[in-house]
């Protein structure tokens, strides 16, 4: 077992016609990828390595390898069920083996054959997006055409893939502004099938997208694809992975589409108004009170002020008002 950057890495040297003839058995959630052009194989337009095995600023988070072809899948049924500890969600097979696969580095085994090729055992939700060759005039109703339109992009276990969004400019003497990623934003380019259900109690993917629909995520960190020294996905471009449970707003054609189970809120200052009729704000309290502008949630409409849970939920502009996105597990009472 090798250590590299903090992270552990299992290695095991295997036959190749052990690797070709492997059978994943029923009730199991790994994938068997082999690599497809190797990190430490990749060079630069100049022709000087990336990077090589011996490197000492090797940090998986950058320079593992991300894609392979798939080699063996499930045979069956992914195993899932509410509280076990296997699939984290509920969704159906889509891998074949011969598709390329762009999956997570974390916590896999890799195994090398005699011929140096580079193989890694996945588990199924740690798979994002695939692709196959695509024929000429073929239309297939379940996958997207590539840009360039030669193959087929699938994406997996729930994650669309969303194109960046860079800030506008604040002044015409902010030359640079237009170049920072805003990272609560983003397109979405590549749509998936949304997960059936989670294991996490409260989770759904909650609202359906489409291709082109802006939207804004909830306070999660930003996860490309891949790694930008290594991009190869659709011709090179970086995409942000996400499933629809991280959304919480999304906009089709300048409407606005709110979530199931959320609302947005105006913030209300907490006061006491005395028998003169003059109103006392309260300064020193953190408040938590609001009336709903806009809201998914049953039996909450709009106008209606609430309690929510003290910094629940998180801010945003709507018709250039300062509001806030609630859950409905933020509200703590009605008025």
């Amino acid at each position: 077992m090798n250590q590299k950057g903090g992270q552990s890495i299992k290695n095991y040297d295997v036959k190749e016609s052990v690797l070709k003839s492997l059978k994943i058995p029923a009730g199991s959630r790994k994938v068997l990828v082999k690599i497809l052009n190797k990190i430490t194989d990749q060079r630069t337009p100049s022709g000087l390595i990336k990077i090589a095995p011996t490197d000492v600023d090797w940090n998986p988070a950058r320079h593992t390898n991300r894609m392979g072809m798939v080699m063996a899948v499930p045979r069956h049924n992914l195993p899932f069920r509410p509280s076990g500890d296997l699939m984290p969600w509920k969704t159906r097979i889509q891998l074949s083996v011969g598709m390329t696969v762009w999956f997570d580095f974390m916590q896999t085994e890799t195994y090398s054959d005699e011929h140096d090729n580079e193989y890694k055992l996945v588990d199924y939700d740690s798979c994002y997006v695939a692709t196959f060759p695509r024929v000429d005039g073929e239309d297939l109703g379940w996958a997207h055409k590539s840009i360039d339109g030669t193959e087929w992009i699938l994406p997996l276990n729930g994650f669309h893939l969303f194109e960046r969004v860079y800030k506008k400019q604040r002044g015409s003497l902010d030359v640079f502004e237009s170049m920072k990623v805003d990272k609560r934003k983003g397109i979405v380019r590549y749509t998936a099938v949304n997960n059936e259900e989670y294991e996490t109690g409260g989770q759904s993917d909650h609202l359906d997208l489409n291709v082109g629909d802006e939207v804004q995520f909830s306070v999660v960190p930003e996860v490309m694809l891949e790694d930008e020294s290594y991009c190869v996905f659709d011709g090179g471009k970086m995409y942000r992975r996400a499933q629809s449970r991280n959304v919480d707003l999304a906009w089709r054609d300048g409407e606005l589409i709110l979530p199931k189970g959320k609302c947005l809120i105006k913030h209300l200052p907490d006061e006491t108004i005395t028998e003169g009729g003059i109103i006392l704000l309260k300064r020193h309290v953190k408040n938590h009170r609001g009336r709903i502008v806009l809201s998914s949630i049953e039996g909450l409409e709009e106008g209606t002020t609430i309690k929510y849970i003290l910094s629940g939920g998180t801010p945003m502009k709507y018709n250039n008002e300062d509001v806030r996105v609630l859950n409905e597990n933020h509200v703590l009472y009605v008025e």
